[in-house]
């Protein structure tokens, strides 16, 4: 009995008969609006971060004037502090002064 009360509710629902290429459309640019909007948000950030770390930097008494890789995990820095230059390195481990210039 309440298979046949199923079968008869499955014939009596309308199947939806939409333009499928109009949806399809619809979700691309749907996606494409999405894709616009993220790439829009990470160049914003980009220009709020590059704008406030140049804003810092000048009015700072350290400058880094200079710096050099040399290999992967190790750098050379020279850094102005205070008027007072002076030769870093930097590896993975440590920051070592190496010279006051």
């Amino acid at each position: 009995m309440s298979l046949r009360l199923l079968a008869n509710a499955l014939d009596e629902t309308p199947i939806p008969t939409g333009d499928v290429g109009a949806a399809f459309a619809k979700m691309l640019l749907t996606f494409g609006a999405l894709i616009f909007l993220l790439f829009a948000t990470f160049w914003i950030l980009k220009r709020l971060v590059r704008a406030r770390l140049e804003r810092g930097s000048s009015n700072s008494s350290i400058t880094v004037h200079e710096k050099r890789m040399l290999s992967p995990k190790t750098m050379l820095y020279v850094v102005e502090i205070e008027g007072q230059r002076v030769l870093l390195a930097e590896s993975h481990l440590e920051i070592k002064t190496i010279k006051t210039l």
